[in-house]
């Protein structure tokens, strides 16, 4: 099984949620409906926020080695793959937005939890449990807004 380091599987990792942002502004500069706009933004900056708290810990000084330690990894595919299962288009409801997106962090969630069962190393399990705590919490924010906008 081939083997990545930490710290490349998070750039994959930023990647793909940089890819989504991307995604997110670009329908929402052509969206007609000012709420759908709101929350494609929303979704973008959340995306930003990620992105930002995965670059902060691979800085700090004291989870060097943690970055850098090797793990069997062959999960590169099924990463591009929950991205390009994201289907974001024009004329979609907030509904489908969210479900979309909450698919895909599902997706992803799945990978976190893998990768933090198949580490010895505390920091990285630590590291990948954050994770998916970043991305629960997103899942109730996006709940919490499609329960509003009923």
């Amino acid at each position: 099984m081939p083997s990545k380091q930490v710290k490349d599987i998070l750039d994959h990792i930023r990647s793909v949620h940089h890819q989504l942002n991307k995604v997110c502004r670009e329908l929402s500069a052509g969206e007609p409906d000012a709420r759908l706009q709101l929350l494609l933004e929303y979704i973008g900056r959340h995306e930003e926020v990620f992105n930002s708290a995965v670059r902060r810990y691979e800085k700090e000084a004291n989870v060097k080695t943690a970055i850098e330690t090797w793990l069997q990894f062959s999960a590169d595919e099924s990463i591009n793959e929950a991205f390009h299962d994201l289907d974001l288009h024009p004329g979609m409801t907030a509904e489908e937005i969210v479900e979309q997106v909450l698919a895909f962090d599902a997706k992803l969630m799945t990978l976190y939890r893998d990768l933090a069962d198949s580490t010895s190393s505390s920091q990285v399990r630590e590291l990948f449990s954050d994770l998916v705590q970043m991305a629960e919490g997103k899942q109730h924010q996006y709940a919490r807004i499609l329960q509003e906008w009923e």
